[in-house]
């Protein structure tokens, strides 16, 4: 028999012809398997932008009340601050408190001026579509006496930071936390004083939310009565893809 050999196994030929027939038998099963690829992706051809499109992006914020400076005193013996964000109708709120308040703190074993130390932990996560609405930190501080009378101190406002952390960076000092001021409605006229005086309260606003727009805050009378200091961070993710590209 010409097609075996001596020992009994097939010869080359034979193997040659049964590995030719395989070889053509895989090419014919990719051919197929890419032509339905092909046909998939002929049907569906918004599958692959839709999923790279984002809808909105986030913004993740953590961080704390650190502190509050007085210079000439706090005029009470215990501060807490209650915050609030505000955010504009776009922003959303996924998790984390809307509103917080604070522990009472004192310096009185120390300076007049020392810092009241709050440490108040603040983490919050938005998301919107625009950036328009940017949220922002509004906090009303409150001054309480050894008889529990409380009155206010002032409010204090901030935006959240878009990068990285809310820091001002000095070649003296390298690292120092955020400050802005405390800011103390003043009477309007002089019988506002003396009846300010007289009971040991200031004047309130009745919306504090006024301070966070500038046209609604215009005629207002206020003084500076010392400063808040804030440590915050910010991430954020999914901007890009929406078309915005900030940079520190």
């Amino acid at each position: 028999n010409s097609e075996t050999t001596a020992t009994g196994y097939p010869s080359n030929a034979t193997s040659g012809r049964d590995s030719g027939r395989k070889q053509k038998h895989k090419k014919a099963k990719t051919n197929t398997a890419g032509a339905a690829s092909a046909a998939s992706t002929e049907e569906h051809p918004m599958d692959a932008e839709t999923k790279c499109t984002a809808s909105y992006f986030s913004l993740c914020i953590s961080g704390q009340i650190v502190s509050a400076t007085f210079p000439l005193g706090p005029d009470r013996e215990y501060v807490y601050c209650r915050y609030e964000l505000v955010a504009g109708a776009d922003w959303q709120l996924v998790s984390g408190p809307q509103h917080g308040l604070t522990q009472m703190a004192t310096n009185k074993s120390g300076h007049f001026n020392d810092k009241i130390i709050f440490n108040m932990p603040i983490e919050v996560t938005y998301k919107s579509t625009s950036p328009f609405g940017w949220p922002q930190l509004l906090v009303t501080v409150f001054g309480s006496n050894g008889s529990g009378r409380e009155t206010l101190l002032g409010y204090a406002h901030v935006h959240l930071p878009v990068f990285g952390s809310r820091r001002h960076v000095a070649e003296a000092e390298p690292s120092v936390l955020a400050e802005t001021p405390i800011l103390l409605p003043k009477p309007p006229n002089m019988l506002g004083d003396i009846t300010s005086w007289l009971l040991r309260r200031q004047p309130e606003l009745k919306d504090p939310k006024v301070l966070l727009d500038s046209f609604k805050c215009k005629g207002l009378s206020m003084e500076s009565y010392g400063t808040l200091e804030f440590q915050l961070h910010s991430i954020m993710r999914g901007a890009r893809k929406l078309g915005y590209h900030w940079h520190a």
